[in-house]
C-alpha cells in the first residue's frame, strides 16, 4: 500500500515538471512555432483545381518572432536581424541589420549597417517582392543600389546566389499570394 503512495507522488512530480517546462516556452517561441505550423499545413495542403482560395492569418508579432527564429536557426545568417511593421494596403516598414565587419564593409560603410526601409509588398503567382519607397542607412537617405551592394557582398561571403532587392522571390510552398493589413498578413493558398 505504501509503495503505491510513492508511485503517485513520483508521477505527480513528473507531471508538475512537464507543466512547468511547457509553460516555460516564451511567447516569441510560441508565436514562431505557430507560423511554422501554418506554413507546414499550407505546404502539405493538396492544391485545388477550383478557384476558391483558402487563407490563414499571421500577426505582425508572430511574423517577427518567426523571422527571428529562422535567423537563430541559421549557422551563418546573411543578416543579423530583420523586423517588419505591417500596414494597410500592403505597405511595410522594416529594419534590417548586417554585420559590416563580417562582410568586410566596415571601412567603406561604417561599423553599423542598419537599414530602415518603407515600401509596398507585392505578391502574385507564388512570388513576392518589395517596391521600395524610401531607404535609409543609419538614418541617412541612400539609393537602393547600396542595399543591393550589401546583399551582393553577403552572397559572395556566404557563397549563395545573389539577387537584387527588386527581384521576385518565391514564397513558401503552397502560398499563392499575401495580402497585408495593419499588424497582420493574410496568406492565400
Amino acid at each position: 500500500m505504501r509503495r503505491n503512495y510513492w508511485d503517485w507522488r513520483g508521477l505527480i512530480a513528473v507531471l508538475a515538471c512537464a507543466v512547468l517546462l511547457i509553460g516555460a516556452i516564451d511567447q516569441a517561441t510560441k508565436d514562431a512555432l505557430t507560423v511554422r505550423h501554418i506554413l507546414r499545413v499550407i505546404a502539405e495542403h493538396p492544391s485545388r483545381s477550383d478557384t476558391q482560395e483558402l487563407s490563414a492569418e499571421v500577426t505582425e508579432t508572430e511574423l517577427n518572432a518567426y523571422i527571428a527564429y529562422r535567423l537563430a536557426q541559421e549557422k551563418e545568417p546573411v543578416c543579423d536581424s530583420l523586423t517588419v511593421k505591417l500596414l494597410d494596403h500592403n505597405h511595410v516598414h522594416g529594419k534590417i541589420r548586417f554585420d559590416a565587419q563580417r562582410l568586410n564593409l566596415d571601412t567603406l560603410l561604417g561599423d553599423n549597417l542598419d537599414f530602415d526601409f518603407k515600401g509596398v509588398f507585392l505578391s502574385r503567382d507564388g512570388a513576392a517582392r518589395i517596391d521600395l519607397i524610401s531607404l535609409q542607412l543609419n538614418g541617412q537617405p541612400i539609393n537602393p543600389q547600396v542595399l543591393d551592394f550589401v546583399i551582393h557582398t553577403a552572397a559572395l561571403v556566404y557563397r549563395t546566389e545573389s539577387s537584387g532587392i527588386g527581384d521576385w522571390y518565391e514564397l513558401p510552398k503552397g502560398i499563392k499570394r499575401i495580402s497585408g493589413y495593419k499588424a497582420k498578413a493574410i496568406l492565400h493558398y
